[in-house]
């Protein structure tokens, strides 16, 4: 997955010798290694969900039944897992990921590069990985065990 920043970073370029601007990052989840991490991932995932579902009322199961048969989307998924108040630790979870399956110019992304980053990028590649990589999994296998 390819995501264009809004607000370029200074990159050291090896092949120039200096920093320079760079605005695209790459993230690939590639190996044995990037599917033990999508892996960890989409389990925190399914945590988040089945604690959630322990902690809800009785009375609402009649309603939640109804409410099952109907296919969930990626969409629909991820404004649900953002209620959940787990954010937070998603947010670490994904980003120390991405100090490992991310580059900018060829060039690992560090923390020091994430720390420079723009509120609204950092966000924008946590929703991308979560709905590029996590949800269409975890939508899938939902949707295949209401049938």
């Amino acid at each position: 997955m390819e995501y264009e920043l809004k607000k370029p970073l200074q990159v050291y370029s090896k092949d120039k010798g200096e920093y320079e601007k760079q605005s695209t990052i790459i993230v690939s989840f590639v190996g044995r290694k990037g599917l033990q991490v999508i892996k960890r991932l989409q389990d925190e995932i399914f945590k988040v969900f089945t604690e959630q579902g322990k902690n809800r009322p009785a009375k609402e199961d009649t309603q939640k039944a109804k409410e099952d048969d109907k296919v969930v989307t990626t969409d629909e998924l991820f404004d649900a897992l953002e209620m959940t108040g787990q954010s937070s630790h998603l947010f670490q979870e994904i980003t120390g990921a991405l100090k490992a399956f991310a580059s900018i110019n060829g060039s690992k992304l560090t923390e020091d590069l994430l720390d420079e980053m723009d509120m609204e990028d950092l966000d924008a590649i946590y929703e991308a990985v979560i709905k590029d990589f996590l949800l269409p999994k975890i939508t899938s296998r939902m949707n295949s065990m209401k049938k």
